[in-house]
């Protein structure tokens, strides 16, 4: 009889350890809560931007890395390379002729953004820019080759850039964006002066795809 009680006691503790081990197996893990900063949210990604208007157009390359605040929020910096070129009629007091003479300006630019996204197609942009670009004097005639030639000099101009544009998304944070923006400082020394700045891009999460 105590053989019995024995063996049964032996088998309900083996079995209540098997219970609570496969209870334990198959119930879900609670997932920890990301809080701080996140590496998958961090997007990086180069940009082109090109614009034209009569006599005049301008490319530039443009590396960026930002960090999506909220899945439909982010923020970043930007460096840029630009080139721009426009031509105008001058005078050639030597050969008294009028000839067109190219402006050739590469332009160093820095800025930061704010980009709001609406849904998974619809992107808005400000971004005050800070560009430090080239400057000419007035041409004047090589007295040797008598061609135009003109000195220059590198000035800081500013420009605070809105836009609106298409985006698609191709992962949680990752997309390709194209808008079209506009500067609301206007100065006329600006190479946005008169015209909308496009620009293509797309943004990358190395660690989220």
């Amino acid at each position: 009889m105590l053989k019995r009680c024995l063996f049964a006691a032996f088998f309900l503790m083996l079995s209540g350890s098997v219970f609570a081990y496969d209870y334990l197996s198959i119930a879900p893990k609670k997932k920890k809560k990301k809080s701080g900063f996140d590496k998958e949210r961090i997007l990086i990604g180069p940009g082109l931007n090109f614009g034209a208007a009569q006599q005049a157009f301008f490319f530039s390359i443009s590396p960026s890395v930002g960090y999506a605040f909220t899945d439909h929020v982010y923020a970043g910096v930007t460096t840029t390379f630009s080139y721009y070129q426009f031509s105008q009629a001058e005078y050639n007091v030597i050969t008294n002729q009028t000839e067109i003479f190219k402006y050739k300006m590469p332009i160093y630019s820095a800025s930061i953004y704010v980009r709001p996204m609406i849904g998974n197609f619809l992107i808005f942009n400000f971004e005050p820019e800070i560009n430090n670009v080239k400057y000419f004097e007035i041409p004047y005639p090589d007295p040797v080759t008598k061609k135009l030639k003109a000195d220059s000099y590198r000035k800081n101009i500013l420009s605070c850039l809105v836009g609106v544009g298409y985006m698609q998304r191709f992962g949680k944070y990752s997309h390709s964006y194209l808008m079209a923006n506009y500067d609301l400082v206007q100065n006329p020394n600006s190479r946005y002066y008169g015209t909308l700045d496009i620009r293509a891009g797309i943004m990358l999460s190395l660690f989220n795809y």
